[in-house]
């Protein structure tokens, strides 16, 4: 499709059985390269090349017919070929993380399986700019384990250089989006999680020894959420895309979380220690005013919790500058609707307000000190 959205072509492609496409790749003459699934005696991956104008130039169906392999990311390689990702049914039954690596032509060089002994999940892999291979998805540490989060960082030939399990005890999650390549290295992936028997959106940032520097958890409500993908934003934030469900419509939602570099709803929020978790559709919880507000002035902030709400703990009330700072903290009485506190010791400039309890982010805005 152009610019405007309209589409400028449509191609189909398939065999008799079912096949679908679930990642794309731009190429450098202008055309594109689609990876998926293809069934016909069993699962196999799936790969097109496209011309510019939406012709099909080839189609390979890659994997053995024996055993069920399915392809979720395509990505492109120095020398002009791709990296599939998926998972592969092996002859015991188990699933892994697998790998392809195929020539510009389409035509398989190599192929590996990464995971435990055990059945895992689907891995999700970027070329990284000096050639090696970030994967991402999830694997289990015994047979009777939940899934939990890996990154794997390979060679270009799919020799393993390090594998990085969450550290968090092993509830139920999984990375399930392509990592993204930071400017210093380090590797950020979407995915989901259980927390307190709830599915919730997951963003982690890994430097690129494989160490875990931040987690965020997003979620609406106690109904399950999930992230499918995210992007880079050109603010340096990231955008996560995925799934909410709505307990008053009954009804299942696109969802969009849009955070800073840090994967905060507003920003500072990496200055609380211990808290992890977001809640994204509580804005209107919280109003300011007066808003500039003079420096020998208060700040006037009233809270508004939905009917119901179940707090984890104490409310507090928190301040951070614009350089992520905290500068005021407040405890909140129990049952609280309305507060005030000075800023008479702040300089002027731009701040953010962070209501908490004890364990998640809530609702935050912006004020400005004159």
């Amino acid at each position: 499709m152009d610019q405007e959205g309209d589409t400028l072509w449509t191609t189909r492609v398939g065999w008799t059985g079912f096949d679908a496409f679930y990642d794309l790749c731009l190429t450098g003459d202008g055309g594109s390269c689609a990876a998926g699934l293809s069934v016909q005696t069993s699962h196999q991956f799936l790969l097109a090349r496209f011309d510019g104008a939406g012709d099909t130039l080839w189609t390979r169906r890659l994997g053995d017919a024996q055993r069920a392999e399915s392809c979720y990311s395509i990505d492109t390689t120095a020398d002009g070929g791709y990296i599939l990702a998926g998972y592969k049914v092996q002859s015991g039954g188990q699933y892994d993380l697998h790998v392809m690596k195929t020539n510009a032509m389409g035509q398989l060089q190599w192929q590996r399986s990464y995971g435990s002994p055990w059945s895992d999940n689907i891995g999700f892999a970027t070329v990284l700019r000096n050639g090696r291979i970030a994967l991402a998805g999830g694997e289990r540490v015994s047979s009777g384990s939940n899934i939990r989060p890996v990154m794997y960082l390979l060679e270009a030939n799919g020799d393993e250089v390090w594998s990085a399990p969450d550290p968090d005890p092993p509830w139920f999650g999984v990375y399930f989006a392509k990592p993204i390549e930071m400017d210093n290295g380090d590797l950020v992936v979407s995915g989901g999680q259980t927390l307190n028997g709830v599915q919730v959106g997951m963003l982690s940032r890994l430097d690129s020894t494989g160490t875990l520097l931040w987690k965020r958890y997003y979620q609406t409500t106690d109904l399950p959420n999930y992230t499918y993908d995210v992007r880079r934003t050109l603010d340096g934030g990231f955008i996560l895309a995925g799934t909410a469900f709505d307990s008053a419509l009954v009804s299942q939602d696109a969802w969009l979380v849009k955070v800073d570099s840090f994967g905060c709803l507003v920003p500072g929020c990496q200055v609380f220690d211990g808290v992890q978790e977001q809640v994204t559709d509580l804005r209107d919880a919280l109003r300011l005013w007066p808003n500039p507000v003079h420096a020998q002035g208060q700040l006037h902030v009233a809270i508004d919790l939905p009917a119901g709400f179940a707090l984890r703990g104490p409310l507090r009330l928190a301040l951070t500058d614009a350089a992520g700072r905290l500068v005021q903290e407040h405890a909140l009485p129990d049952g609280v609707s309305a507060f005030s506190f000075p800023v008479s010791s702040l300089p002027s400039g731009l701040y953010h307000v962070h209501l908490l309890d004890a364990t998640r982010w809530l609702s935050g805005g912006k004020v400005v000190v004159e």
